[in-house]
This record gives structure tokens, C-alpha cells and sequence, in this order.
């Protein structure tokens, strides 16, 4: 009995830290979320379980389960339309924005503005989906990544590059109805937006810097190929998208404020 009392003492103290340090980033986190656009939050829980329904990359990515989710949304985007020949390019190039809009803000912001870095790894990752067979909120296991913790803002952004949003990107390319490119096209423009968003956070010189590190080196920090490089260029003082998503190819979805078919 008494063995059995110091292992859980000794569990409790080992246990105690990590639970403490997790706890502390994703306060971190919401804080950091709040400070730029609090609405994030309402699509976002940290430390919270997941329920029963929501899934990791592995579980929707399979390909049984990712074509119920994209004939579920297909329906969804059709429904006033249903005699109109359905296009499956700008119907993933919609879905993927949806996915990556809700999930990258939140890592970008937590790798950029925390000391202790957000561990990227999938499986920490659960993603509930809309009725609609969209992403609707993600479920995140907050994990600290000591290795990452070390590393600087161009290693971050590899990092999430990698870890997060190739993975996602591949899964959509392998149906064989969209490219990647396009829809690397349209994360690039997300992350220009964001790390607008994060100005009064990070300032005019580092917001420079890490725009020069996403759009318009050719290779990430750890030597791969940079693919959201030239996805935003500069144009009349500003840096604009360089493709058009599709979207206004689908019925009743309205053409993007700033389109380049304008």
C-alpha cells in the first residue's frame, strides 16, 4: 500500500507541471485571440474535450469520409440549384477556405506573439463539422513544443507550413478535383490578412520581416520549397492576391470584395 501511495504521489508531482504549463499557454492563447479578433474564439476550444463526433486529420481525410463531407457540402452550396452541373473545383477551393480560415489565424497568432510554442502535431487537433459538411469548431489538446519553443519566427512558420496546412492541402489535392496551388493561393492571402490583423502586436518592422519570410523567399527555414511563396504580390502599394479563388463559380456565393477578375 504504501508503493502504491508514492506512485501516485510521484504522478501527481510529474503530472502537476505539464498540466500547469499547458493551462498557462492556452490562457495565453485566448488572451492573445481576444486582443485581435475575439470572434475566433467562438469556433475554437482549448483543453476541452472533444466530442464524440469530431475528428482528426487522420479520421476526415480518409477518403470515404472526406467524400461524405464534400457531397454534404456540395448539397448544401446547390440546394437552390439542384438542375445546375455541380463544379467541384471552387466547391473544395470554398470548403478548404472555410477549414484553413477557421484553424490557421489561431496557430499564426499563439506561434508568433507566445514564447512557449503551440505543439502542431494532428492528433492534438479535432475538428467538429457544420450540418452543412463544413468545418464548424475546432477542439485543441494544448501541448507545449519544446523544441519549437527554440526556434525562431522563419522555423515557426516552416513549422506551420509542414505540420498543419500541407497536410490538410494534400488530403483536398488527392480527390483530384483541385489543384493545391489554388488553394495555397488562397492561404497565402489568408496569412497576408492576418498578419495585417497582428500589426499593433508584432510592429511595422516585424511584420515586414515575416511577410518577406512567407511571400517571397523560395524556400522555407528548414530548406523545403516555400509554397506560399509569390501567392500575394505587390500591386499599386499593396500586396493583393495573385489568383482568384473560384468561388463566384458557385450559385448564390458572392464574388470577393477585392477579386482579381475585377
Amino acid at each position: 500500500m504504501a508503493y502504491r501511495t508514492a506512485s501516485i504521489t510521484q504522478q501527481v508531482i510529474w503530472q502537476s507541471p505539464l498540466h500547469d504549463e499547458c493551462d498557462s499557454l492556452a490562457t495565453a492563447m485566448r488572451d492573445a485571440i481576444a486582443s485581435t479578433r475575439a470572434h475566433l474564439l467562438d469556433f475554437l476550444r482549448l483543453n476541452e474535450d472533444a466530442p464524440h463526433q469530431a475528428m482528426t486529420l487522420a479520421e476526415w481525410s480518409r477518403p470515404t469520409a472526406l467524400s461524405s463531407l464534400i457531397a454534404t457540402y456540395s448539397d448544401h452550396i446547390y440546394r437552390n440549384n439542384p438542375t445546375e452541373p455541380r463544379e467541384s473545383k471552387p466547391l473544395l477551393s470554398l470548403w478548404a477556405q472555410w477549414y484553413l480560415g477557421l484553424m490557421v489565424p489561431p496557430l499564426l497568432l499563439t506561434l508568433l506573439t507566445q514564447k512557449s510554442a503551440l505543439d502542431l502535431d494532428p492528433d492534438n487537433f479535432h475538428v467538429e463539422f457544420h450540418e452543412s459538411g463544413r468545418a464548424a469548431c475546432f477542439w485543441i489538446d494544448v501541448q507545449q513544443d519544446h523544441s519549437l519553443t527554440l526556434k525562431n519566427d522563419a522555423e515557426r512558420i516552416a513549422a506551420l507550413v509542414t505540420h498543419t496546412i500541407q497536410p490538410v492541402i494534400k488530403a483536398l489535392e488527392a480527390t483530384g478535383d483541385i489543384n493545391g496551388k489554388l488553394i495555397w493561393s488562397n492561404t497565402g492571402y489568408l496569412i497576408n490578412w492576418y498578419l495585417g490583423e497582428m500589426m499593433p502586436l508584432i510592429g511595422e518592422a516585424r511584420l515586414a520581416a515575416l511577410r518577406q519570410i512567407c511571400f517571397f523567399e523560395k524556400a522555407l527555414a528548414d530548406g523545403s520549397d516555400n509554397p506560399l511563396w509569390r501567392t500575394v504580390v505587390l500591386r499599386d502599394g499593396a500586396l493583393v492576391r495573385r489568383t482568384c479563388c473560384q468561388r463566384y463559380r458557385l450559385p448564390d456565393v458572392q464574388q470577393c470584395g477585392d477579386c482579381t477578375l475585377k
